[in-house]
């Protein structure tokens, strides 16, 4: 769903009502927790409208000006974060790494993660491997995914640590649980290393595909057809679609063992069915073995050759992807 005004306006921003003397005078006061907007009327109603017009108006002007905007509960400190990314970016560290101090007394993973990387990075402070850990163990008690990538980085290239290459595909998963873009591309190139593995070749195809689908661009190179459009302008094979899936996977391997393997081991390579998905749509899945990984021609020639058979068997509304 698109982030914008309406979509704002639909969530449940929790609001407070005081009632009595206060700031604004003696009458009701209604205060959004989440922003520094309130709204007051001697009518708890009217106040409680105001209070949402002039929240309406509020979250306006902060996506006319680009600015991101809190999820509900997420409160003031949000605000506060923000200010410290914007005094970061400036590399004002000195200011960020305050706020970051205190936000992180407050529980608030995501400075503490952010604390990590300035470790980690020696930005602002002195760079520091253990304290930077520290951080990012604490963060990730919370299940923040930077944090969780980052700690997988330090396992995965010995950063401060021995490496441990099971606590750092233990530390991606947990990032990629989050939607982390980085930690899924990193994990596919991980579990991808074993072709003959099929289980782990079916989960890092996930990773790749979730990668691509989220705008890497090494992953939209790696896997091959995720720019291809789906036809609609075609003749549907009925009969395909008509039968169960076991029946639609029968036809699937026999396609591939009678007329694309052989002609890919006859160079060494082989291609193996990851998963098939028969709905909403048709979605072929597929993983090159041997000789065909990293083969210049596979992501073009021999994807080509691959795709037209398939269309051929069933028909050419169906998504091909080749990793």
């Amino acid at each position: 769903m698109q982030k914008d005004l309406e979509y704002y306006l639909s969530l449940s921003y929790p609001f407070e009502c005081y009632s009595g003397e206060h700031e604004l005078g003696d009458a009701f006061l209604v205060q959004f927790l989440d922003f520094d907007v309130k709204a007051a009327s001697d009518d708890y109603d009217e106040a409680v409208e105001l209070a949402h017009e002039y929240l309406a108006q509020y979250i306006a002007n902060e996506l006319k000006a680009g600015r991101e905007l809190p999820n509900p509960g997420e409160g003031m400190g949000f605000m506060k974060h923000r200010e410290a990314l914007a005094a970061y970016k400036s590399r004002d560290y000195e200011t960020a790494y305050t706020i970051w101090q205190e936000e992180a007394k407050t529980k608030n993973d995501q400075a503490m993660a952010n604390l990590g990387i300035m470790y980690l990075k020696g930005e602002g402070v002195s760079k520091d491997y253990a304290k930077a850990k520290e951080w990012f163990d604490e963060a990730s008690k919370y299940d923040n995914d930077s944090a969780n990538f980052n700690l997988a980085l330090m396992y995965q290239t010995k950063i401060g640590v021995e490496e441990d290459m099971e606590k750092a595909k233990d530390y991606f998963r947990r990032a990629v649980r989050k939607n982390h873009t980085q930690a899924a591309f990193r994990l596919a190139l991980i579990l991808l290393q074993d072709r003959n593995n099929l289980e782990g070749v079916k989960e890092g195809f996930n990773c790749m595909l979730k990668a691509a689908k989220n705008g890497h661009a090494m992953a939209n190179i790696q896997l091959t057809g995720i720019d291809k459009p789906l036809r609609e302008d075609c003749e549907l094979n009925d009969y395909f679609r008509a039968q169960s899936k076991e029946k639609q996977l029968e036809i699937i391997n026999d396609a591939l063992d009678r007329y694309i393997k052989p002609i890919l081991l006859k160079d060494g390579g082989n291609v193996v069915l990851v998963d098939f998905i028969n709905e909403p749509e048709l979605e072929l899945r597929l993983a090159y073995q041997g000789a065909c990984v990293g083969c210049s021609i596979a992501s073009t020639g021999t994807y080509t050759m691959i795709s037209e058979t398939m269309q051929k068997v069933i028909d050419s509304k169906i998504r091909i992807f080749i990793l």
